[in-house]
């Protein structure tokens, strides 16, 4: 192989640490293999309360796929993916990526370092946007203008928070992740640190609280649910997007597809965050099927609200290439 190549290959991963992660836990890991790249899996990283079943994590080794085929196509290279299905090490074969010239930049090239989860306020929705938001529609997106609708659908994603929440051992797990301080020594490598989550350090320390030791005598005289809502959130978006792929489609490939659809909201001009409550808890997410046409045959793989961003951004937490590429 020659350094030209291996040059190359790095900088493609290097592009891909942009890509989402469940949890921004980054269960990514690559080895280059001759003129290819071998995606690998840390199953350290899983969820184990959150994704027993590790389809979260399969989304996210798919948007890290995905993440990386873009940025090849910037270097006019097509990617080809072959799954696999072993183990090198203490990690997890996921993927064999293979490349030839020919492609042309993919259009959502220019936002893959730049798309980051908004969890800040929106700006009041203008006309132009909610008709941006609705452009958005598709064979795998469903997309909610309607103000009622919103309002309705943020009060049923606080009622699945809530009950999500209530398990100690996934709020055990949440605030595992949770860097709720600069000083955190993970507060800039992975996980859900303040800046992320758009919490001062007053709200970041009563988080702390309300889902760690005082969540149960909070919930007994029911307060918890009040402190933990987001419905103030969903004011002034511009839409909800809710995410379905086939109901028998490898996760591996929703994650490809929810990554770009990702994209696409920020090529759009909006901030999105992700709502998994609403996918995650099952009722909900049958209630929504239902109510919004989605088949049957379909699964309601994530949700997002979506708007004008109010406020700056911040630096994302990322692990550094060296960890992440291995031999």
């Amino acid at each position: 192989m020659s350094g030209g190549m291996s040059a190359l290959l790095t900088r493609l991963v290097e592009a891909a640490l942009a890509s989402p992660s469940v949890h921004n836990v980054q269960p990514a890991r690559w080895r280059i293999d001759g003129d290819t790249l071998v995606l690998l899996e840390d199953p350290a990283r899983r969820l184990a309360v959150g994704d027993p079943r590790g389809h979260d994590a399969a989304i996210s080794l798919g948007a890290a796929t995905e993440g990386l085929a873009i940025a090849a196509s910037g270097e006019g290279l097509t990617t080809q993916v072959e799954r696999l299905s072993d183990t090198h090490g203490a990690l997890d074969q996921i993927a064999r990526l293979t490349f030839t010239p020919g492609a042309s930049p993919d259009p959502l090239l220019p936002v893959l370092a730049k798309r980051a989860s908004w969890r800040g306020a929106f700006l009041p929705p203008s006309p132009a946007d909610r008709t941006a938001a609705a452009a958005l529609a598709g064979t795998d997106r469903t997309v909610i203008t309607d103000p009622a609708a919103i309002t309705a659908i943020a009060a049923a994603y606080d009622r699945a928070s809530y009950a999500i929440m209530r398990g100690k051992g996934f709020r055990a797990e949440l605030t595992h992740w949770m860097r709720l301080k600069p000083s955190h020594p993970d507060w800039a490598r992975d996980g859900l640190n303040a800046a992320a989550m758009q919490l001062s350090s007053l709200e970041a320390t009563a988080a702390g609280a309300v889902l760690g030791p005082f969540f149960r005598p909070l919930a007994a005289i029911g307060l918890a649910p009040a402190l933990l809502a987001e419905a103030k959130g969903f004011a002034h978006a511009a839409g909800l997007v809710l995410f379905h792929r086939a109901a028998e489609e490898d996760p591996f490939e929703s994650g490809r597809a929810f990554h770009r659809l990702w994209l696409e909201i920020d090529a759009a001009g909006m901030g999105g965050n992700v709502l998994a409550a609403l996918a995650d808890h099952p009722e909900t997410a049958v209630a929504l099927s239902r109510d919004h046409s989605i088949g049957g045959n379909r699964r309601l793989v994530s949700a997002f609200r979506i708007g004008r961003r109010s406020g700056t951004g911040f630096a994302p937490a990322r692990l550094p290439l060296s960890e992440l590429l291995v031999s």
